[in-house]
């Protein structure tokens, strides 16, 4: 099978968790990892199965991704599976349902099979925590114990996990 995994990454998390697909997919399959700069939407249709990686941004994926997906063409053939990565530790299943629903609409709209998608923990890049502090109206120790919950991520658990979501969804 032909399989490209591209990312949108602007801090590291999302990059890391597309390598990890990335090495997974590539055991057995011909596979091609991109940033989402060097993926013309046109090009999807030389694939399969694509893994479309994104953090999370103000609830949602990225809106660089969220441009792209809408220049996608029908593609009833193709396979679609999303991976994001944000900085809390934890999200309610309905929560990371809005989140992820750009992917269930285009996937929808183009006829594309989805394969559902695979979330994982980040590390909040410096330079935002003092907006997310104030955000979040979380107090110095509150804030200080989410970063320690979230320093380190994605680790190696996460990248095993993420390549566990790589198999099961070429099997899917």
């Amino acid at each position: 099978m032909k399989v490209l995994i591209m990312y949108f990454s602007q801090t590291g998390n999302t990059e890391k968790i597309a390598s990890a697909i990335y090495d997974e997919v590539s055991l057995s399959n011909t596979a091609d990892l991109k940033n989402l700069d060097n993926v013309d939407p046109g090009s999807l249709s030389d694939y399969e199965q694509v893994f479309i990686g994104s953090p999370i941004h103000a609830g949602t994926i990225a809106k660089e991704l969220q441009d792209f997906l809408k220049k996608i063409p029908l593609l009833p053939k193709m396979r679609l599976a999303g991976f994001i990565t944000h900085a809390a530790t934890a999200y309610p299943k309905q929560t990371l349902e809005q989140m992820t629903q750009p992917f269930v609409d285009i996937c929808k709209n183009k006829e594309i099979k989805y394969l559902g998608c695979f979330n994982c923990q980040g590390y909040l890049a410096d330079f935002m925590h003092e907006a997310v502090q104030k955000m979040q109206d979380a107090s110095n120790e509150e804030w200080q114990e989410k970063v320690k919950r979230m320093t380190g991520h994605p680790n190696a658990d996460d990248e095993a996990n993420a390549k566990a979501f790589a198999r099961t969804s070429l099997k899917s």
